[in-house]
């Protein structure tokens, strides 16, 4: 953006509010380049997160909302447990990024494989990559890599809105002109998922969101997690990531695309060896 057009947005801002919208101490900025280095430098304050919360599923399958503990460090190890409203446990997910482990209660089966999106949606009704879905946890919106890139103002809703451009793929984030934080990303020209970001609030010297929304318009499924009691940037217990399976449950070995493999045979052992 020439200084011209700088000039010209400044004004639009100041004469175009409906209300008085606080740019924080680094003022209004003009230039999408430093807007989109600025909001990656505030997703990236938070690399690890434990503790409660409640998950929310809406789908075509069925919806409902349970507890769960949750344990995430970046960029890929993962631990979701649920509870049903009693407090028992239905299932445990643990990842590595590389490898799962999933224990589902009702079946008494612990299934495990690779880590692709298609088995961690055995688990959550959105398939996702497990450092995708661990970025998503921690506040972080993933970003398409841009060609270009567009800014603008939403005066009503007080918000910066940054248009990121490849091809003709967009993808559009609205970001709190104070906190440089991403509160709604939508992605348009691809199938994609939306992601919505809320209740942000101080945690460890660090504001972050306590409610992530995320819609899979295509199949009509939302995930919403709202974090009722948790510590931010702590040294991760990586005993958390263990995927052991429990002791006495039958392990089910599943490939790449869920399917389950065939139980391996161990040759017979001969006789005095």
């Amino acid at each position: 953006m020439n200084r011209a057009a700088a000039a010209i947005f400044l004004a639009l801002i100041c004469s175009g509010c409906p209300k008085r919208i606080d740019f924080g101490p680094t003022g209004p900025i003009t230039q999408a380049e430093e807007l989109f280095r600025l909001t990656s430098a505030a997703q990236d304050r938070v690399a690890t997160l434990q503790g409660d919360g409640k998950l929310r599923v809406q789908s075509p399958q069925g919806s409902g909302t349970v507890s769960a503990y949750l344990a995430a460090s970046r960029p890929g190890l993962l631990r979701v447990e649920m509870f049903d409203f009693f407090n028992r446990p239905i299932a445990v997910l643990v990842t590595d990024g590389q490898r799962f482990g999933l224990f589902q209660a009702q079946e008494n089966k612990y299934y495990q494989g690779p880590a692709t999106p298609r088995n961690l949606s055995r688990f959550l009704p959105i398939a996702l990559p497990s450092e995708e879905l661990v970025s998503v946890m921690l506040g972080k919106v993933p970003f398409i890599p841009a060609e270009r890139m567009t800014l603008a103002l939403d005066n009503e809703q007080g918000l910066y809105v940054l248009t990121l451009h490849r091809g003709s793929v967009a993808q559009v984030l609205h970001i709190h002109p104070k906190y440089l934080q991403v509160v709604r990303s939508e992605v348009r020209g691809a199938p994609a998922y939306g992601l919505e970001y809320d209740g942000f609030k101080e945690k460890g010297g660090v504001l972050f969101p306590h409610e992530v929304r995320l819609v899979a318009s295509t199949a009509d499924t939302s995930l919403g997690l709202r974090y009722t009691d948790i510590t931010l940037n702590e040294s991760p217990d990586l005993t958390l990531f263990d995927l052991s399976a429990p002791e006495d449950v039958p392990v089910v070995e599943v490939d790449e695309g869920g399917e389950a493999l065939p139980p391996v045979s161990l040759p017979p052992v001969s006789p005095g060896s």
